[in-house]
């Protein structure tokens, strides 16, 4: 199989017992050289707020500012970090629409959230109804693997308003909430632990609304774990 992300043939090593029963092995998208080009966050020295790669746990100065601008409890975990190599991927996964691209990290990030996972329910963030006739799919589901998610969320958002991808920090962090619940979710939600997940932490303003809007509804606590940060 060629990698998906640099086109060479990839090269296994297939044991006696893989080739009998083929089922037991999954077969590799992604070279060994192209994944060693993203780099994961070590947990142990990453922001305990928001899963910033540095070199300690202690709150980074984005977290201290949300700190004290809310009053409720939201921490995201995160497996990658988002510098240039990450971006590219992203670029051309989310905005070139290589829906193919979904499997290169779809198995490790889906483990990755079973593992840190304790929730009542597991949440991707929605996408607005222009995103999806423009991109036509959910990026945050695509690089979900046999994980059970609830849809509880809807995202309303003006057909002439930027996309949060297309706005500066500064208009990001002064965006409005476009989250609302789905309608006939309230009671099923209610007192329940809800982990959104999300391709990108950057500010960290859209999952906070989303956050925002599941403890308006009655949830008991919401934690995010995203992708890279």
């Amino acid at each position: 199989m060629q990698c998906l992300l640099c086109h060479r043939q990839i090269r296994e090593a297939w044991p006696l017992g893989s080739l009998m029963l083929p089922q037991r092995k999954r077969i590799s998208t992604t070279c060994a050289e192209c994944l060693g080009t993203f780099h994961k966050i070590r947990l142990k020295t990453s922001c305990v707020g928001c899963g910033r790669h540095q070199s300690s746990k202690k709150l980074c100065r984005d977290c201290q500012k949300w700190q004290a601008k809310v009053n409720y409890h939201f921490v995201n975990h995160a497996l990658y970090q988002y510098d240039a190599t990450m971006k590219q991927y992203m670029h051309d996964y989310k905005f070139q629409g290589h829906y193919q691209l979904r499997h290169v990290f779809a198995r490790v990030f889906s483990q990755f959230i079973a593992a840190q996972s304790k929730a009542d329910y597991l949440v991707a963030l929605p996408i607005d109804d222009q995103t999806w006739q423009t991109r036509g799919f959910n990026q945050v589901t695509g690089l979900l693997e046999d994980l059970q998610i609830i849809e509880i969320l809807n995202m309303k958002r003006n057909a002439d308003e930027k996309r949060q991808s297309q706005k500066k920090r500064h208009e990001r962090l002064k965006t409005s909430n476009h989250f609302q619940i789905d309608v006939e979710c309230p009671e099923q939600i209610k007192d329940k632990q809800i982990l959104l997940l999300d391709d990108v932490y950057t500010t960290g303003r859209t999952l906070r609304h989303a956050a925002e809007t599941l403890y308006a509804a009655g949830c008991r606590t919401v934690e995010s774990i995203t992708l890279c940060r």
